[in-house]
């Protein structure tokens, strides 16, 4: 099999319209969880998330043609963002190469319409269909490789990645743009949610504390939203053109829970067989790994059957091991939240720093791991690892190397 090469990297959070920005503010430990744009302290139960700002969300929109913001959504213009930014860090290598490029974005929702008051028209369909992001990319940058759409729950953009690792290793395409988006911060898709009790709806806490990943006190996530890509290209042709390596897919592992639709597999089985497979597909041993990017959605399930899952896999390792969760600050942008934290790890192995989990000050005996509490640390790291896990029990898991560490 080929090696791959990560060249490129880029990312729309609500800390950051692009890589540098939103880890720098990462690194810092800063929360863009906020009270809502149009937060009516009398109405809406749930008023809290982790949004782009209506500014910046123009911004990303005015870098498109008229035509293209005529006819797609937030969604898109996140995507194209963090696509283009990848691409330039890669060089634009597609100026030379579109035939043999390809993109895979991973959409949990695409655009989600409210449930009443809105109309229909000629551009409705191609404005919310999921593969609208991955189209709009191929059009804009000429990249005529395969082209797809891949829709997992929470574990999209995670599920992306992988996908396009394999085009790439075996030998269909030289590179691949992937990632995953969505911008679901709408009244009815956050009420759903709090249905379901998966949203930490307090209205008694600071909005930027509602977040804290293994902490004791969880009481489930926040909504947030971004996008998050990767250029993976051959590690051959990236060293043949010149091109700055910043890490090195090693492999990438997928499971099911095969349990239930919406809660995790006792003692994080499913989880943790993603975890091994990512291994075994890197022929890695446990023991390389220094960091995770953990799922670690805030809520008391996830939470604790991940560090059991992590455990499982990692033995007395474990200990030994840094793990963060970069949703202490971004909240869970859904189909976008494993492209991101992918994302971030390559750039905690560029930058020898791993990302805290804010909020963290209340010790949970069932989550005993090393999860970099409330402040950076730098040290340089060789492998570090990024796990998504999405609804209907689908789990992945990515495995990044330092181009120099192994």
């Amino acid at each position: 099999m080929k090696r791959i090469a990560v060249t490129g990297v880029g990312l729309v959070t609500p800390l950051g319209l692009d890589a540098q920005s939103t880890f720098d503010n990462l690194v810092a430990g800063r929360s863009g969880i906020a009270f809502v744009e149009n937060y009516d302290p009398t109405g809406e139960k749930v008023a809290v998330a982790a949004e782009v700002k209506a500014a910046d969300v123009e911004r990303l929109a005015a870098q498109l043609p008229q035509e293209v913001r005529d006819r797609s959504s937030r969604f898109v213009y996140f995507a194209v963002a963090a696509a283009r930014e990848a691409l330039r860090q890669a060089g634009n290598p597609q100026r030379e190469d579109g035939d043999r490029i390809g993109v895979v974005t991973g959409v949990g929702y695409g655009k989600p319409w409210p449930s009443e008051g809105y109309k229909v028209g000629p551009t409705t369909v191609i404005q919310a269909m999921p593969n609208a992001a991955a189209a709009w990319i191929s059009i804009l940058e000429g990249v005529r490789g395969p082209n797809l759409a891949c829709s997992t729950a929470c574990a999209s953009g995670s599920h992306a990645i992988g996908i396009a690792f394999d085009q790439i290793r075996m030998g269909r395409v030289t590179g691949m743009l992937a990632g995953g988006v969505d911008t679901v911060i709408t009244r009815d898709v956050m009420r759903s949610f709090a249905w379901l009790r998966a949203l930490n709806t307090a209205r008694d806490e600071d909005p930027p504390k509602m977040s804290r990943p293994f902490d004791k006190t969880r009481r489930g996530f926040v909504m947030g939203e971004g996008a998050g890509f990767l250029y993976l290209e051959d590690y051959d042709h990236a060293k043949a053109r010149g091109a700055r390596i910043l890490a090195e897919m090693r492999g990438w592992g997928a499971s099911a829970d095969a349990h239930h639709v919406v809660a995790v597999a006792p003692g994080g089985d499913g989880m943790a067989l993603a975890l091994r497979r990512a291994l075994e597909d890197a022929s890695l041993a446990p023991e390389t790994v220094d960091y995770v990017a953990a799922h670690g959605t805030s809520t008391p399930m996830n939470d604790k059957e991940e560090t059991q899952a992590i455990r499982k896999v990692f033995g007395p390792h474990a200990d030994r091991m840094m793990v963060s969760s970069q949703k202490s600050m971004l909240g869970h942008a859904m189909g976008g939240a494993g492209a991101i934290s992918a994302a971030v790890a390559v750039l905690t192995l560029a930058r020898e720093v791993a990302t805290p989990t804010i909020n963290l000050h209340t010790p949970d005996p069932e989550c005993d791991l090393d999860y970099v509490p409330n402040e950076a640390r730098r040290k340089p790291m060789r492998v570090a690892m990024a796990n998504s896990f999405g609804f209907g029990g689908q789990n992945s898991s990515l495995l990044f190397s330092h181009p120099e560490a192994l």
